[in-house]
């Protein structure tokens, strides 16, 4: 097993490894190195944990970190790494591995070549990023974002359907099926249709006695200009 304890050079900036690789939040950073000639390699504990191995308990070598490769990811971690053996230029990728366990993490590796004293490419060494709960944070920031989105706009059609069972004295199921009708010969979402309904009552004098004759107007004078820009494509598939 190569046991180089060497570390490798910190970045001489005033910066961080967490803030220039792992985007200002601290992260699980590793550390390998091989060697070309010897085909040997050392990794820092990191990198075996990432790997789901007891730091020590084998040999690193490239047909463990094969191994560990997710399916998909496996052409392009081979490009980069064929292109640094031969021109030395520094790489940066992101790319999934699935560990011992089967727990499939995202990583971003970079690494560079070094040459000896006839300038033949004879080391690569760099850095492996753990950015899997820095995924999921995010994964889950959307979802949350999009679940808060889609309940505000179920929320306008709600309203909007409380509207027309009021001014017209339908049941809830007849609402929703004028608000249906009326986007789809609008070419507009029902969304669309229920917040240009809202917002013809909000501020005014309420449902009053002229309020079916407001309705009517709102409904007969829909088109294309009142679609309102979906906070996220995937909205769309709510309504209309």
């Amino acid at each position: 097993m190569a046991t180089d304890d060497t570390e490798i050079p910190t970045t001489p900036w005033d910066v961080s490894v967490e803030d220039a690789l792992g985007g200002g939040r601290s992260l699980p950073i590793g550390q390998y190195r091989t060697d070309l000639s010897k085909h040997t390699w050392w990794w820092s504990d990191e990198v075996y944990l990432m790997l789901g191995l007891t730091p020590g308990s084998v040999e690193p070598s490239a047909e463990l970190l094969a191994a560990h490769k997710h399916q998909d990811d496996r052409g392009r971690v081979a490009r980069e790494v064929s292109l640094c053996r031969r021109t030395g230029r520094p790489f940066s990728f992101l790319h999934r591995i699935v560990d011992s366990r089967g727990r499939t993490r995202t990583v971003t590796v970079t690494g560079q070549g070094r040459r000896d004293g006839t300038g033949q490419i004879t080391e690569i060494a760099g850095y492996v990023v753990d950015q899997s709960a820095a995924q999921r944070e995010l994964l889950d920031r959307d979802v949350n974002r999009l679940a808060a989105a889609a309940s505000a706009e179920r929320t306008i059609v709600e309203r909007a359907k409380g509207v027309l069972m009021a001014v017209y004295g339908m049941d809830e199921s007849t609402a929703a099926d004028r608000l249906v009708w009326y986007s789809s010969h609008a070419g507009l979402r029902v969304h669309d249709v229920a917040a240009r309904l809202v917002e013809s009552f909000d501020g005014g004098p309420g449902l009053g006695g002229a309020a079916t004759e407001q309705v009517d107007a709102v409904l007969n004078g829909l088109s294309g200009a009142d679609k309102r820009r979906p906070r996220n494509a995937q909205l769309t598939r709510h309504y209309g």
